[in-house]
């Protein structure tokens, strides 16, 4: 009973306590595996329904369109990128044109490495900020 309850506080103490940019990681990582189950849906299926998975990125795509600093030239043309990427979704969706789907995964793993990137020289950032 206790073990349960620790769990959700620990969880609910781990979502409040994570860095933004790790949680943005997670999300792109996600979704790059949404990406890859629906592309094998469509492999082994001749007519797939994988307007849930379009569902979850496109619901992704707008909590990372949440977080972005409009005020910076970066973050506007990351929100283009993002919408280019629904637009995409969007595409798939209605025209079943998933030929996309692998451009939408580059696209989406290429983030997901950015931020990793980032996230690595931020690190180290602090870390020599730390030793000076």
């Amino acid at each position: 009973m206790y073990t349960k309850r620790a769990i959700e506080v620990y969880q609910a103490t781990a979502v409040t306590t994570t860095p933004m940019i790790d949680t943005m990681i997670e999300l792109l990582n996600e979704m790059s595996n949404v990406l890859a189950d629906a592309e094998s849906e469509v492999e082994r299926q001749t007519d797939p329904d994988i307007s849930e998975p379009m569902k979850k990125l496109q619901y992704a795509l707008f909590e990372l369109m949440a977080v972005i600093d409009h005020g910076t030239e970066e973050g506007e043309r990351l929100f283009l990128l993002y919408i280019a990427l629904n637009q995409a979704l969007v595409t798939v969706q209605l025209h079943r044109s998933y030929d996309l789907l692998p451009d939408i995964q580059l696209k989406v793993k290429q983030l997901s490495e950015a931020w990793t990137a980032a996230r690595r020289n931020q690190r180290l950032q602090r870390i020599q900020s730390d030793k000076l």
